[in-house]
């Protein structure tokens, strides 16, 4: 087994293609369409329980196609952008180095389409809670889904701007913590 092993990662050696230290290969994602499904949001969970009677059919559409994005590009995307930090960090934040500034653009851009794609519908997700004017989001998760929208804004922004990668890094993290709490819910499971 240990042979067969070891000639499998050989052969992979051989036929893999050098990759330059100063390139980093960042694709560019697809356009996303969702489609529809029977995906239904969890209203099991308090409070999400008594605001269910407030959710309309546009926010499920909108929190299923969400989700749906989510499970199709979410970890790619979070790659690239973790990727990308650690490309420009290990060149000492010189955006000027080779392969810096395309590779940022690239991330950036999909950052954007991601963002173009996501606001719409996240912005579907509130309400506005009376009497006080406050915003809330009675689908579960739909303020996480929001609130990963706005930090991949953020991080294009930074990006475009040229910021170094430590300035960039508390809207990275940020982002990681809301998509792990969309992953960790299973809330988009089955969307």
């Amino acid at each position: 087994m240990f042979r067969i092993i070891t000639t499998i990662a050989a052969a992979l050696l051989v036929f893999a293609p050098a990759a330059r230290a100063d390139e980093l290969a960042v694709p560019t994602l697809p356009v996303f369409t969702p489609h529809e499904s029977a995906w239904q949001p969890d209203d099991t969970v308090f409070p999400y329980n008594l605001w269910r009677i407030r959710v309309t059919p546009e926010q499920v559409v909108a929190m299923r196609d969400a989700c749906q994005w989510f499970n199709a590009q979410y970890d790619e995307l979070r790659n690239q952008i973790y990727g990308f930090q650690y490309f420009l960090a290990d060149r000492k934040d010189d955006w000027s180095a080779p392969g810096v500034t395309a590779a940022g653009d690239t991330v950036a851009a999909n950052l954007d389409q991601v963002a173009a794609f996501l606001d719409p519908r996240v912005h579907t997700l509130f309400i506005v809670n009376y009497p006080d004017q406050s915003e809330y989001s009675p689908v579960f998760h739909g303020d996480s889904m929001y609130r990963l929208w706005f930090q991949y804004t953020q991080i294009s922004d930074k990006i475009r701007k040229r910021l170094p990668s430590g300035q960039i890094n508390a809207n990275i993290a940020t982002a990681n913590v809301y998509g792990s709490v969309i992953r960790d819910s299973g809330v988009c499971a089955g969307a």
